[in-house]
């Protein structure tokens, strides 16, 4: 016989975890499945950690108000999960810099980005290249100026998988977490929904959440041509002798010269360590680090903090970010009988978007959707106009591998 639940989730990232806790707090029955021997070894462990309100230019479209919603709880979410699970997630609150090297990328960031900030529903701080260098020391001596984001947070998110992961194991919990299982087929009926395993085991459940990331494309054949892998590659830097944070913010610029477009993105963390990055290739679905990703990332952090270029290199990885094509999630169901339901697409915000997609899906669930939350479905419903937010991120969303990166964090 099957087994049953009243909700099965497929994939045990930080989406698919952050739903399970929410459901399971709930009261509901689930089970949550994922094909790794522990949870979070996806896009989530490859993650920059930024709670992002702006860096992302699919935040300054119509994602705004959904950014907004999960900025705004998620200092209490953490602290529950914190709470129950007993473990440290470290969050950095000093915000983003992003700064220009030159006068012209100066110029685009006053034409181009700020008005599209001051739309934002958060606050924008102009620096001038003395106020940046007094934030952060390290900066280059080319800065001329920037902005600081200061509603931006970031975290480890391995530290955030921990948490999550400690909260749903825990003894009691309403969550039965299935390591090692990989699902193969969903069969939607009125009554439910059959998950066949790889095992040939089967799963029946009410409803099945599929939060899978970039996989989450083989169970829902209908979103094919709208959902994608995105390969980024990055890796952890150590200042000599740094045991706390080496920086006191996230910091961000863009690079366009002499045929080189770079985004050197750096995040550091609490014990000493910072986070370098970061490639883009949409639709490339190998998670291989290279010497090409390296040396790129280096060349742009090279000139965004020169002193971070003798920092030694601790650990390398690639991941692969569920992309989509506007580059805005997919959240809500797909299937005629309200059975399946797609959460997924995320791109470079899964972090920074789980608590309020998890908020989503449970009201979805529940079938107790307000007038706020319908609003933020509406633009995450998979069944939209799928167009791409900017035209810099119609020219990303076509880009080889080799050609044009884009402006985004894991």
């Amino acid at each position: 016989m099957p087994e049953t639940c009243d909700v099965a989730i497929i994939g045990g990232g930080v989406i698919g975890c952050a739903i399970a806790h929410r459901l399971g707090s709930e009261g509901r029955d689930v089970v949550l499945i994922d094909a790794g021997d522990r949870l979070g070894l996806g896009a989530s462990d490859a993650a920059m950690g930024g709670i992002l309100t702006q860096t992302e230019p699919a935040c300054l479209g119509p994602l705004s108000t959904v950014i907004k919603r999960s900025r705004d709880i998620y200092p209490e979410w953490l602290d529950e999960l914190t709470s129950i699970s007993g473990a440290a997630v470290h969050v950095l609150d000093g915000g983003d810099i992003q700064v220009a090297l030159d006068d012209a990328a100066m110029t685009r960031l006053e034409t181009d980005v700020l008005p599209q900030w001051k739309n934002s529903p958060f606050a924008v701080v102009r620096l001038t290249a003395a106020d940046a260098k007094e934030l952060e020391p390290l900066l280059s001596d080319a800065v001329v100026g920037g902005f600081l984001l200061p509603e931006e947070l970031a975290l480890d998110p391995r530290e955030l998988m921990v948490a999550l992961g400690r909260t749903l194991t825990r003894e009691g919990g309403a969550v039965r977490v299935r390591l090692g299982s990989r699902a193969t087929g969903l069969e939607s009926t009125p009554n439910g929904v059959v998950v066949e395993l790889g095992d040939g085991s089967r799963i029946s459940a009410g409803t099945v959440v599929v939060a899978a990331g970039h996989h989450s494309v083989r169970f829902l054949p209908e979103l094919r041509e709208h959902l994608f892998p995105i390969k980024g590659e990055a890796f952890d830097m150590r200042p000599p002798g740094a045991t706390t944070y080496p920086l006191r913010h996230h910091v961000f610029t863009e690079i366009i010269e002499d045929g080189y477009e770079g985004y050197p993105y750096l995040v550091p963390r609490h014990d000493g360590r910072v986070a370098v990055g970061v490639t883009y290739e949409p639709r490339v679905g190998d998670a291989e680090v290279t010497d090409r990703a390296r040396d790129e990332i280096m060349r742009g952090v090279a000139a965004l903090m020169p002193a971070a270029a003798n920092w030694p290199i601790e650990k390398r990885w690639a991941g692969l970010r569920p992309g989509s094509t506007d580059h805005m999630p997919i959240i809500g169901f797909v299937d005629a009988h309200e059975r399946v339901l797609a959460a997924t697409g995320h791109s470079g915000l899964g972090v920074t978007l789980a608590p309020v997609t998890a908020e989503m899906v449970s009201a979805l669930i529940r079938r107790d959707v307000d007038a706020e939350t319908r609003k933020r479905l509406d633009i995450c419903r998979p069944d939209r106009e799928f167009l791409a937010a900017t035209p810099a991120e119609s020219t990303a969303a076509a880009a080889t591998p080799a050609e044009t990166p884009a402006p985004t964090a894991l």
